[in-house]
């Protein structure tokens, strides 16, 4: 068994800080999502150690932009230094429905049965009226429908229309209501569009810094996701004709020398296709009414168990948690599961018995992900939240005995390959036989040579115990894996020359033509790529340079892929192998071909 696969005990934190990583790295499976805020913004290189994978900034405390181009420029140069993979999602408000304030006073009191009045009006509110600046909603209202506020932590019930802009209610529960405090109404459809208009400029933000995930809040139905897709749309039609003034990069040559020069190589190798990945925040109970048609049209789902909890009934949160990510895994998606998973350590030092064994169980479920919201981002102990969090889901991974089963006839109807115009005859029965493969000859890892990275989506949700190296010449594919469960993406060039290897802007700014010429010749246009042999080896020697942990010389692996426009060699296959056989064969290439053997 290779170190990769060992079952070193994960639940001592009492080790040093390089060895939790090295352990982490090698072995856990489920990744984690950590919320950056005045508590953490300058631990990023000690989360990244402790265990995150995927950083998320909250764009709801976010009004000046500049403030999180340090803090995203870090987590890449941090990431960079570390040679690890590390995502950035920009999580998006979404409306937000408040009541307003109150004349001369800070909050009324309530009474359980006491009467008042909802209206719609932009003025502040007195001890018999609460007023909301959202006319929709109470357009929308009828009789005996329920209003809650504060988190649930209010309940009024719809007695009567008064008027057009005004409602009378009766309290049901709560004993004071404090102004600005959000307000919720699960018997509705409410006819508000999920971006607003910060969330429009949020999202212009997050696609010109190039995150790798966009979170929608407020998804009610598919048309919520699609106007997102569409949104963005149209940015890439704006960057089009920028370019066409400004080529290659649609940047004015004199500003070059402004931008990293890792950045620019990725912007000349962008692909015509790329967005950031859509991820479909379920809070919303309407949600669940059409969700099948939501997981379609998005790219990931997150299972945001806040406002769920606040509208629908507390006690099936657990059922939808389960149903979702069952659904969710059988379309072959990430699903990332949220919210007061470890509340406490926003105070304490070690988590509730209770929070252990939520964390455990959304393990068991299959998340790929699991995410840290005011733990990480207010709490006093950002970090060793995380250290907890990647030791709990490792010991819950160990025990597969409690874990949710694959389910491939729901895979082969919801999945990628059913859902594409055109199906690949190939791609299900590859990702079947590379997991059978790996299961019956008890491979370390499968080996996955991915363009898109649908074939590690596949892989991926077909096993809950394997581990999957998902190799890819693409840096925004190698980061939007980094949310799947079990894959370990690599970033390994298929080409025969590095022309970008070195490179110093520093150097060059006198001249930024000089620039310009560079950035071309990496976009190899003569596809001068190494030969599948070479492409295997260098892949070996990759694996080796930078985790040297993961496996040893000799041990079993699976390597497959499917169709792949760079590497038409490896298209459409399954192949068994010994780790290190593939650097020995081009040894004795070289050997034979020196002495004219050949």
């Amino acid at each position: 068994m290779s170190s990769l696969s060992s079952k070193k005990s994960a639940i001592n934190l009492n080790i040093n800080d390089r060895d939790l990583f090295e352990l982490d790295r090698r072995t856990r499976k489920t990744k984690i999502v950590a919320t950056l805020g005045p508590a953490s913004t300058d631990k990023i290189r000690e989360l990244i150690l402790a265990g995150v994978n995927v950083f998320r900034l909250n764009f709801s405390h976010v009004t000046d932009y500049l403030t999180q181009v340090p803090i995203i420029r870090e987590i890449r140069k941090v990431s960079n230094e570390l040679n690890l993979c590390v995502a950035i999602l920009g999580d998006l408000c979404g409306p937000k429905i408040r009541n307003n304030g109150f004349k001369d006073r800070d909050s009324i009191p309530l009474e359980k049965g006491q009467h008042l009045y909802l209206k719609a009006s932009s003025e502040l509110g007195d001890e018999n009226t609460i007023c909301m600046n959202t006319p929709q909603i109470i357009k929308q209202l009828q009789p005996e429908h329920r209003v809650l506020l504060d988190d649930g932590n209010i309940s009024l019930r719809v007695i009567k229309r008064i008027s057009e802009d005004t409602l009378e209610v009766e309290v049901l529960s709560g004993t004071e209501l404090k102004a600005r405090k959000g307000i919720n109404v699960p018997d509705l459809l409410v006819d508000i569009p999920a971006l607003t208009e910060k969330d429009k400029r949020d999202a212009k933000f997050i696609w010109d810094q190039r995150l790798d995930f966009i979170a929608l809040s407020f998804v009610q139905r598919r048309q919520d996701v699609q106007d997102l897709i569409d949104l963005m749309g149209e940015f890439r039609k704006e960057e089009e004709e920028k370019k066409k003034i400004y080529p290659p990069l649609g940047i004015p040559v004199d500003n070059l020398n402004d931008y990293d020069y890792n950045y620019l190589v990725e912007e000349i190798q962008l692909s015509p296709e790329w967005r950031p990945m859509v991820v479909s925040k379920i809070e919303k109970p309407q949600a669940l009414d059409e969700i099948d048609e939501i997981i379609k049209v998005s790219d990931a789902i997150m299972v945001a168990r806040g406002d769920l909890g606040v509208e629908c009934q507390l006690e099936k949160v657990p059922i939808v948690q389960k149903e979702l990510i069952r659904k969710v895994n059988g379309a072959e998606k990430p699903v990332i599961t949220a919210t007061q998973m470890l509340e406490s350590m926003i105070t304490n030092p070690v988590p509730t018995r209770a929070e252990v064994s939520d964390v455990a169980n959304a393990v068991f479920d299959g998340t790929d992900a699991v995410m840290l919201s005011g733990e990480c981002a207010a709490g006093a102990y950002p970090v060793e939240s995380v250290k907890m969090m990647s030791s709990i889901c490792r010991y819950a991974e160990e025990m597969s005995d409690y874990s949710a089963k694959v389910e491939l006839d729901l895979i082969r109807k919801t999945g990628i390959n059913a859902c594409r115009k055109n199906p690949s005859p190939f791609i299900d029965a590859i990702a079947d036989s590379a997991v059978t493969a790996a299961e019956e000859s008890n491979a370390s890892a499968i080996i996955v040579y991915t363009d898109t990275g649908d074939t590690c989506h596949m892989i991926s949700k077909r096993s809950r115990n394997l581990n999957v190296i998902a190799i890819t010449s693409n840096s925004h594919v190698q980061r939007k894996l980094t949310v799947l469960r079990g894959v370990h993406p690599m970033l390994v060039s298929f080409k025969k020359r590095n022309s970008n290897a070195s490179f110093n802007l520093d150097e060059n700014k006198i001249n930024n033509n000089q620039i310009i010429v560079h950035l071309l010749s990496s976009l190899n246009i003569n596809n001068d790529y190494l030969n599948t042999d070479a492409i295997l080896a260098k892949t070996e020697h990759a694996i080796i340079t930078r985790h040297p942990d993961w496996f040893k010389i000799g041990d079993k692996v699976v390597i497959c892929a499917g169709y792949h426009a760079l590497l038409p060699g490896l298209c459409n296959t399954v192949k068994f192998s010994f780790f290190g056989d593939a650097i020995r064969t081009e040894k004795s290439k070289s050997y034979w071909n020196d002495n004219e053997f050949n």
